[in-house]
């Protein structure tokens, strides 16, 4: 996934070349603020990957003697660079479907049951395109990735299906078949919906009178009674705790729902038994609150921008800008009243005293912890505690140690030195417990001076991603997921 949206190319007359302006994202605001920080060396260190491949995929024998990296009318970056006679490939099919795609409006019955997607679907060209996240959680599948060869995988009992991100190839058990090609939106992976379905041995039917797509599963055929009904997993549930709900056993859970462990997915769809009556047993936990949006108006001032405002009021520049139908070029005048979007996130309930609130990352947790909080993080293997501040980040939270203590400690838990793997941790904002996933390696641009901490460090909550790719890291989301005891 391009971090460019656009390019400009110019004429370099004096040294027989171009010069190319790479335009980034909107959205990568905080990005642009990293960079901001770094020296030229640093600069092209962190972009000469992504500059070259996007040269490799839009020209074809150019000399480009330098690069300008701009966000909006800004300029971030000058970076020397000459590449020539690069060979242009096609634009992926990856690339090209996200820019075709609308919002999926018709209903999608599982099992008889309408699913609450984590993901609105996609339409393409007539194809529904789900998130993988909702594959998990739909159909109790495993999904693994390969981020050197970016190959998705899903297995679902004997069923294992794999293909390449982009790819109008799959293998189904070993099988070569075609697809249409999966994609990234919004840092989600999105799949072709009834290509996985009938793979997985799902019938999949569309009535265009009431524009449903229903898809059952080979021991939910069409018109039989049901002996069983759909329930969807919450935060807090386990399969010892909806035995006793419901009045049934583990075992019996677990043969009903063709599950080899004991580990349950929030949102995923689990079949329970109806009882003697032929009713679903009533339900005795709490409904949860629901997540809002309110806004207030604020008035201008003088010294401001939407970036200050964007980091006093928690909400990503992003997110302000739109609701203000606003851009990066958008100027400010004192006495203008622009809207805040306040998010009131719902506090969920937890498996124990220890584990943490599973929160997604874009909708609830990145606004219980915004940029420049402090948090109090407690390792949850060891126990041990330390603070930190999230100074930047978009995709996850970057933070970095409160103090030189903090980062001693951290060294500490970590083994004696910083590195990549990943820990499952509570981070404690404002009396509210998050289930995260942390690495200590310090990397890239600090802000705090003073902590014997040279850069930051990568904090991961439910259904982040990485900078990189804006792909979502497995190794993370299992630590989060023990965070969470779900």
């Amino acid at each position: 996934m391009s971090i460019f949206i656009y390019h400009k190319l110019i004429e370099d007359k004096n040294n027989k070349g171009y010069i190319l302006n790479l335009y980034l994202d909107p959205s990568l605001v905080e990005f642009s603020r990293e960079l901001d920080a770094m020296d030229d060396e640093q600069k092209e260190a962190m972009l000469g990957k992504s500059i070259k491949d996007y040269i490799k995929d839009n020209f074809k024998n150019l000399k480009i003697n330098t690069v300008k990296i701009m966000i909006g009318s800004i300029l971030i970056a000058t970076i020397s660079f000459t590449v020539s006679a690069v060979e242009v490939t096609a634009a992926s099919p990856a690339q090209s479907l996200a820019s075709h795609a609308v919002v999926q409006k018709d209903r999608i019955l599982i099992n008889g049951q309408e699913y609450n997607f984590s993901q609105a679907p996609l339409v393409i060209n007539g194809i529904t395109y789900v998130s993988i996240d909702d594959i998990i959680r739909m159909f109790g599948a495993q999904v693994w990735w390969n981020d050197q060869s970016q190959t998705v995988g899903i297995n679902k009992g004997s069923i294992k299906i794999a293909f390449i991100l982009g790819s109008g190839k799959a293998r189904v058990n070993g099988k070569q078949v075609g697809m249409n090609p999966s994609f990234v939106y919004n840092g989600k992976t999105m799949v072709p919906l009834r290509f996985v379905s009938e793979s997985l041995g799902m019938t999949v039917k569309w009535d265009g009178d009431t524009k449903t797509i229903t898809i059952a599963s080979p021991d939910f055929p069409a018109g039989t009674p049901a002996e069983t009904f759909t329930y969807t997993v919450k935060p807090g549930d386990s399969l010892w705790k909806l035995a006793n709900q419901f009045n049934t056993s583990v075992d019996k859970l677990k043969s009903l729902n063709n599950l080899s462990g004991d580990m349950i997915y929030v949102g995923q769809l689990l079949k329970i038994s109806l009882n003697t009556s032929g009713q679903a047993p009533k339900e005795t936990s709490k409904t949860q609150s629901e997540n809002t949006v309110t806004y207030i108006s604020y008035t201008i001032k003088p010294g401001d921008s939407m970036w200050d405002l964007s980091i006093k009021y928690g909400i990503p520049m992003a997110e302000l800008l739109k609701v203000n139908n606003m851009n990066e070029n958008s100027l400010l005048s004192v006495g203008q009243k622009i809207k805040i979007p306040v998010h009131n996130i719902a506090v969920q309930e937890r498996v124990s005293e220890k584990h943490g609130e599973y929160l997604d990352w874009w909708t609830e947790a990145q606004y219980v912890f915004p940029i420049n909080k402090v948090a109090t993080v407690t390792d949850f293997q060891t126990g041990r505690t330390f603070k930190i501040k999230r100074t930047t980040g978009a995709f996850h939270a970057d933070c970095e140690p409160l103090t030189a203590r903090d980062a001693a400690i951290i060294k500490e838990v970590w083994g004696g030195s910083y590195s990549w793997t990943e820990r499952a941790v509570i981070v404690v904002v404002d009396g509210r417990k998050i289930a995260a996933s942390m690495s200590s390696m310090p990397h890239d641009v600090e802000y705090i001076k003073d902590n014997n901490f040279n850069g930051h460090f990568d904090l991961h909550f439910r259904n982040s991603t990485r900078h990189k790719d804006g792909m979502i890291s497995q190794a993370h989301q299992a630590q989060i997921r023990i965070a969470a005891g779900v």
